[in-house]
């Protein structure tokens, strides 16, 4: 995609192409999750642990009629991961009982859960990670909003920034190296933070140099400028079930019909969830 970026340039030359912010923020919650070993294979044993089992599920709901089930996070869904590491960092003892009724010679996967949640250091990776990465699939979600403007989505950047530049440990200093350059390669980003101290007021003596041939007239229609791609990303979701391989007699103006739908369908949920 940078490569394409660049290539288009030579067309459009006052275009800035930006990596999708919240793609980023992902190989970051990713690079944490590589650093918790122990963590990773108690989310997976445990997620196969009920799928598929109705038996098991039924048992943790009448003995923990108050906890939620344990979550099934998708390893390319951004956060999920993370999301489920919160789960077990609130609920460890809950899950620690219910597997401890289980007979571990019914399935592997219950002798891995059991293994790792005897590990030692198991609440203390939790805690660590609760206390110092949730803020990524925060900013994940919040990033995914419409009509953000491009200083209240920058400033999402810059507090996760900021924060993760603080921690210790070498955990922390290697995810927050992994930050940082997942920002230094993302080179429109860093030119979108110029031109949205601009829109604040921010005097620049070198605006030539940082934009190019970006114009004042130009910087103004920035101001809402997304540095996420979901909206583009969700509109393949939705239209791609319009042109599936099964549909062989599909008319051009029962298509045109579908997406008129469709999109006020989208305009609506959107108007009610704001509500």
């Amino acid at each position: 995609m940078v490569k394409a970026g660049t290539a288009l340039q030579v067309f459009y030359s006052k275009m800035l192409h930006v990596t999708c912010a919240a793609h980023g923020l992902h190989r970051v919650a990713e690079q944490v999750r590589s650093h918790f070993s122990t963590v990773d294979k108690l989310i997976a044993s445990v997620k196969q642990v009920f799928k598929k089992a109705p038996s098991r599920l039924q048992l943790f709901k009448n003995e923990l009629p108050g906890v939620k089930l344990p979550p099934e996070p998708v390893i390319t869904r951004w956060g999920t991961w993370l999301n489920a590491a919160t789960y077990y960092f609130e609920n460890i003892q809950a899950v620690r009982h219910i597997i401890g009724l289980l007979d571990q010679e019914d399935a592997i996967s219950i002798q891995k859960a059991k293994k790792c949640l005897d590990n030692p250091n198991l609440e203390n990776n939790l805690a660590y990670i609760k206390s110092n990465f949730s803020i990524l699939s925060v900013a994940i979600d919040k990033l995914q909003a419409k009509n953000m403007s491009l200083a209240t989505s920058l400033n999402i950047i810059e507090n996760i920034e900021e924060t993760l530049k603080t921690l210790n440990g070498e955990h922390g200093k290697h995810i927050y190296f992994k930050l940082k350059n997942v920002l230094e390669k993302n080179s429109g980003l860093s030119k979108l933070k110029h031109i949205s101290n601009i829109l604040d007021g921010e005097e620049n003596t070198n605006i030539g140099e940082l934009l190019g041939e970006l114009t004042c007239s130009d910087i103004v229609y920035f101001k809402y400028a997304p540095i996420v791609s979901v909206d583009v990303e969700r509109s393949f979701s939705t239209y791609k079930t319009l042109l599936a391989d099964n549909r062989r007699k599909f008319k051009f103006d029962n298509l045109a019909k579908h997406l008129i739908i469709q999109c006020n369908t989208q305009d609506l949920q959107d108007s009610d969830q704001s509500d």
